[in-house]
């Protein structure tokens, strides 16, 4: 039994008229019905909500219309996409439920618990849960830009086996116009436009399967017309047409940790000595007397970025006191922040427990 993430994009639901696809949403539906009676898990990610709304009123929306309208066309098809879902499924007897995010639900933990557990409930069920950027309040600060970023981020957060970006080409593309079958940074890339309905592009599913494929994740960026690359990377690993990005882990990073490095939101940051950096790449926790510099404002329990003296990122960690208490205490040895603080506090600016390392984790 394996967890899956599939994200579809607004491209390949989009018909040449502007309408929804209704035949291609069905087989994507019969596809996941599929791995699902095969024991899996299976989590969609879909777009399409602003076509559905131009589909739906045929109202017609260009580069310059206020957010508000984008916002109320999405709210409507929003609408009209989940009714088309429901009865899609329902051809193979199954029932979805309806998940609509914001970049803040991973970043903020309590939050991220709660979605964790909502999607417990849902698979224990048998639901299949269909997820999209919540686009009708979405702004700037709580915006994930694209689909492919939640999708990617949706996977970590689940801890699942499979990420699969589906596309409208072949996967990525080098610059002689080859496709790229395992994915190599070293590789120059052709450079691809963004697509008509879509928000982002190659790039932007580059960024989001590296991100997975960090945490562990089996990733790839397939050809979605083919939807025969879904049930053909699951079982063999590699798509028919499409590019794989390897797990830069073995196994899964654990769920504490993954959401301390890879889903949170950072407040400040805390810039530490050569020392202090060795200690903790050997497993000890970060105290005051590593400590040279810190930035932002930040509350105890707030997740700080940890910075070398090259000002290379180190990892994260929840911080054990709030700016003012720590700008106090920089460089001090332990017995001396009694006396500086007049208080009992916590020995240590980062717990091992609570840091996760870029190299190491």
């Amino acid at each position: 039994m394996s967890k899956i993430v599939i994200k579809v994009g607004s491209n390949l639901l989009v018909d040449s008229s502007g309408n929804i696809n209704k035949k291609y949403v069905i087989e994507l539906a019969g596809k996941i019905s599929e791995l699902y009676s095969q024991s899996n898990q299976v989590v969609l990610v879909s777009s399409g909500a602003k076509a559905s709304g131009y589909a739906y009123l045929k109202y017609q929306l260009n580069q310059d219309s206020d957010l508000y309208l984008k916002q109320a066309l999405c709210a409507v098809g929003q609408v009209q996409l989940m009714k088309l879902y429901e009865s899609a499924f329902d051809f193979f007897n199954l029932k979805i439920a309806q998940l609509l995010l914001t970049r803040d639900v991973f970043s903020n933990r309590k939050r991220f618990l709660n979605l964790r557990n909502t999607l417990i409930g849902l698979i224990e069920m048998g639901i299949i849960p269909i997820v999209n950027e919540n686009d009708t309040v979405a702004t700037d600060e709580i915006m994930f830009g694209d689909n492919d970023i939640l999708a990617s981020m949706f996977a970590i957060g689940w801890n699942a086996d499979f990420l699969i970006l589906l596309t409208s080409i072949d996967g990525v593309i080098d610059e002689t116009g080859s496709v790229v079958k395992i994915f190599d940074e070293k590789v120059k890339l052709q450079n691809l436009e963004k697509s008509n309905w879509g928000s982002g592009g190659i790039e932007t599913k580059i960024e989001a399967a590296k991100k997975a494929s960090k945490a562990g994740i089996k990733t790839c960026i397939c050809n979605g017309k083919k939807l025969e690359n879904i049930m053909e990377f699951v079982k063999n690993g590699i798509p028919y047409s499409g590019t794989v990005f390897k797990p830069k882990n073995s196994k899964h990073l654990k769920a504490r940790k993954t959401w301390i490095g890879m889903l949170s939101n950072v407040k400040g940051k805390v810039y530490i000595n050569s020392g202090a950096e060795q200690a903790i790449k050997n497993g000890k926790s970060l105290l005051p007397v590593g400590v040279i510099k810190i930035e932002g404002d930040f509350k105890t329990g707030d997740i700080v970025e940890i910075l070398g003296q090259n000002d290379n990122i180190i990892g994260r960690g929840i911080i054990n006191l709030d700016s003012s208490k720590a700008q106090k205490i920089l460089g001090l040895k332990t017995e001396e922040l009694k006396k500086i603080l007049g208080e009992e506090m916590s020995k240590v600016f980062i717990h091992r427990d609570n840091m996760w390392l870029e190299e190491f984790d």
